[in-house]
Parts: C-alpha cells; structure tokens; sequence
C-alpha cells in the first residue's frame, strides 16, 4: 500500500510550487501545479485506496475516463483540456509506479 505521507508531501509541494509560479506570473503553469496535487488528492480521499483495496480499479477507472476525457477534447479541438487531462494522467502514472516499486 502506497504510503499516506508521500500522498500528502507530493500534494503539499504541487501546491507550493503553484504558490511559487502564481507569484512569478506564470499562470499557466500555476494551473497545471494545482492539477497534479488535486490528482494526489483524490488518492488521498478515496477511502478504497486507504484501506489498499480495489487499488487497481481505481486506477483502471481514472485510465478509462481521462483517456476518454482526453478523446473528447481532441474531437472538440480543445487543447488546454488535452493539455489538462495529460497531465493528470502523467501523475496517476508516477502514482501507480510509486505503488508499483514500494507497494
């Protein structure tokens, strides 16, 4: 079971980093910070995640919706959205690799 505490620090410094680059004037890149801590934020809510239950249905789920996600965007020709759910899926990997190496 991935560990409460690298949930939260990773969180904790996304957000931080979005203080950072808001203060700079990098907006954009603010915005991006504060989805990849809200991506660690789910895990640190879902109670099944927790309990380390139904972790790879969680996973599968959120693959499932935001490659679905990203589908529609792209047919819309949305690109910030693309942008946005990319990223979230880049952190659900570096999340499922964290759970992969210390379980």
């Amino acid at each position: 079971m991935i560990s409460i505490d690298y949930l939260e620090k990773n969180k904790d410094c996304h957000l931080a980093d979005a203080a950072v680059l808001t203060a700079q004037g990098r907006e954009d890149d603010a915005i991006l910070a504060k989805i990849r801590a809200n991506v660690f934020d789910i895990f640190l809510q879902t109670r099944g995640f927790k309990s380390g239950d139904k972790t790879e249905e969680v996973f599968d789920h959120l693959k499932k919706k935001w490659a679905a996600d990203i589908h529609l965007a792209q047919a819309h020709d949305d690109m910030a959205a693309v942008a946005i759910t990319q990223t979230k899926l880049a952190v659900l990997v570096e999340i499922e690799n964290e759970v992969n190496v210390h379980g």
